[in-house]
């Protein structure tokens, strides 16, 4: 019954979290005249406290926050690995986003490495914040030797480190929500008990002639040693599955630019949409049969009972499973993806391996009657759990072509992407008033000013005599970023209006204001237009 009460409690994980993420799209957002810029907001130093131990220290300024899991350290030397140490902090109802974790006031990281600090060391630090007016910064990342701080290294855009953007940069969503918030410790734990949720589905029970016919072979030397044995061939499948785990953690960066585009969106989507019919029993996932007797055949050419035959085995039928727990698997592949930390990504791999390998060591040892009769009825409700939650995962992946990329219905924005297009719009648009709106798919009150403001029918109707031209900043290209200088802008929500002649006139708006403020405000648009 404990492997019963452990998927319950994996699926009300599960549930909870989607339901905090759809529950997200209603929510304010406030609005402040003037946010300061990005170096002035968050300034960041770096202090080596010991041999091995650096401090990360964060100043925030008031009425603005970081987000807790938007950080990522890098050390110059990719072989000097840290182990990060956030500390818990504020909950927040983010407009968009549901509940995440922030850090509205100072901050200190704790930063371990495995070895002795070098001399020459340079971190690049990455963080991301917003202003409690509704502005959010893109991205910011700074690299510091140990006693500098900001603003000495110029913060830049995470995305100039990486080249040039192919779409546009994933933000918030956090990686981590409601008990994946939590302690690594934490975390491991929920991961172990998902491992121990795939070991009962019908997709482990290929391994037991394996278990029986390879490591039981060499067992007849004591209980002890049968259980080094089957140790070892769960530690074979267990860092098959870390070294995917260190690989979708290592590429976070790069992956959560990728996943921005919608191509992309949609095929990761479908997938998952296929691999819950296929828990559902509708088709069959699997390796194909010749592959899978070739695999078998080896194994039983291996010597039993040898320690390297046996992990070799255990390496192998990792690939074996692999195929059929694909949906949970790269489940928690996307995860770690977006968590960007080596150390999250390379122990909770293992840790859903060590999961999935108990139930086979201890049938190691046991022999086949320590399976436990589970009834066909019940592994079926298992699978049709699993296939729940997948179906609610590719809902939730697919959220972004909906709320993000979908034109505001009654209304036509032109794209401008540079300064140099401003000008031409406005040129062709002149006898004309002109609203340029100032957007990202980041920018969580931006999608807010899209529903609650841009959809109003009163709106839309008094909008009706302007050009509409949108500046879409998502890539946080240089060009995007020239154009926000021009108009002393850090970034979205902004709004400025021009009249006839293309001269802007009034203030810039910073901000997303209700329906009530923004109907005024394009009723004063129209009137300074007709003076």
């Amino acid at each position: 019954m404990k492997y019963v009460a452990g998927i319950r409690r994996l699926g009300r994980i599960f549930g909870f979290t989607l339901a905090g993420l759809w529950l997200s799209l209603s929510a304010a957002a406030s609005a402040q005249p003037t946010p300061l810029p990005p170096e002035q907001a968050f300034r960041a130093r770096l202090v080596q406290t010991g041999e091995r131990t650096l401090e990360a220290r964060f100043e925030v300024a008031p009425g603005h926050y970081l987000y807790r899991d938007r950080f990522a350290f890098t050390p110059a030397d990719q072989s000097l690995r840290l182990q990060i140490d956030r500390p818990p902090g504020q909950t927040k109802n983010d407009p968009s986003f549901g509940q995440v974790e922030t850090y509205p006031h100072p901050v200190t990281i704790l930063l371990t490495a495995k070895r002795p600090l070098p001399q020459e060391l340079s971190i690049a630090l990455q963080y991301q914040g917003c202003a409690e007016a509704g502005i959010c910064y893109p991205a910011q990342t700074v690299s510091l030797r140990p006693g500098e701080s900001t603003p000495a290294g110029r913060p830049v855009s995470l995305l100039d480190t990486l080249g040039p953007p192919p779409a546009g940069e994933m933000p918030p969503p956090p990686a981590r929500h409601g008990w994946f918030a939590g302690s690594l410790p934490a975390t491991l734990g929920i991961f172990f008990v998902a491992g121990l949720g795939l070991a009962f589905t019908a997709c482990m029970y290929p391994l037991i002639p394996i278990v029986s016919g390879i490591v039981l072979r060499g067992a007849k030397h004591g209980q002890r040693r049968a259980l080094g044995l089957t140790f070892v061939y769960v530690q074979g499948m267990a860092l098959t599955y870390t070294a995917g785990g260190l690989l979708a953690a290592a590429s976070g960066a790069f992956l959560a630019v990728t996943l921005q585009q919608p191509w992309v969106i949609a095929g990761f989507s479908l997938f998952f949409v296929a691999m819950a019919l296929a828990m559902f029993g509708i088709f069959s996932l699997q390796l194909p049969n010749a592959w899978q007797s070739r695999i078998n055949s080896w194994a039983n050419r291996l010597p039993g009972g040898r320690f390297v035959s046996v992990f070799v085995m255990g390496t192998l039928s990792a690939l074996i499973v692999g195929p059929c727990i694909a949906p949970p698997l790269a489940a928690a592949l996307a995860y770690l993806g977006q968590s960007g930390d080596l150390l999250l990504g390379g122990s909770a791999l293992y840790a859903l391996a060590l999961g999935m390998g108990t139930p086979l060591m201890i049938i190691g040892i046991l022999g086949s009657a320590a399976l436990p009769r589970l009834s066909h009825r019940r592994l079926h409700g298992i699978r049709i759990v699993f296939g729940m939650i997948l179906l609610g995962m590719a809902a939730w992946i697919a959220r972004p072509l909906w709320l993000h990329r979908s034109p505001v219905p009654g209304l036509d924005f032109r794209p401008v992407a540079s300064s140099a297009e401003l000008d031409r719009a406005l040129q062709s648009a002149r006898g004309k008033p002109v609203l340029l709106d100032f957007y990202a798919d980041w920018c969580t009150s931006c999608l807010e000013f899209e529903k609650n403001t841009l959809t109003d029918p009163g709106i839309q109707k008094k909008l009706g005599g302007f050009v509409l031209l949108r500046a879409d900043i998502t890539a946080n290209t240089p060009e995007h970023r020239a154009l926000l200088r021009r108009f002393g802008l850090y970034g979205p929500p902004a709004l400025r209006f021009f009249d006839r002649d293309g001269r802007p006139f009034g203030e810039t708006v910073i901000g997303a204001p209700d329906v009530t403020e923004f109907g005024r405000l394009v009723e004063q648009a129209k009137f300074q237009t007709l003076r």
